[in-house]
């Protein structure tokens, strides 16, 4: 038997296995919102949803009513706008900023950088005016 993870890799070559309730993440999301009395809520899912498996744990999120979303990188941003149910609605944030050049990407999967430095503030505000 193999990980559906890394299914080239045995189970007991492993060491360990990790299950995921996806019920339990959906409902802790739901919780979360319900606590925050209608204070928007969002999910960061960076390096493959900490490691629980983005193609699973996305479009749950997702399902339970998460619609904004955190990653990483821009590579990360580009797979979960793939995944995701409802892709058109959801936004999607990319931590590590804009990186020169690359401005048609973050339009083309309606990606939204987040902006750590007025040289990127100034470099995004020029090509939205395009």
């Amino acid at each position: 038997m193999t990980s559906s993870l890394y299914p080239h890799i045995p189970l007991a070559h492993a060491g360990a296995v990790l299950s995921i309730d996806l019920g339990a993440v959906a409902d802790n999301y739901r919780e979360l919102c319900r606590r925050l009395g209608g204070v928007a809520c969002s999910a960061v899912v960076k390096s493959d949803a900490y490691g629980l498996g983005v193609d699973q744990v996305g479009p749950v999120l997702a399902d339970a009513g998460c619609n904004v979303f955190f990653v990483a990188h821009i590579e990360e941003g580009i797979r979960l706008r793939g995944i995701l149910p409802n892709a058109e609605i959801a936004e999607i944030h990319v931590l590590n900023g804009l990186f020169p050049g690359v401005e048609d990407t973050y339009k083309g999967f309606d990606l939204i950088p987040v902006l750590g430095s007025l040289t990127e503030a100034a470099n995004w505000k020029s090509w939205c005016a395009l």
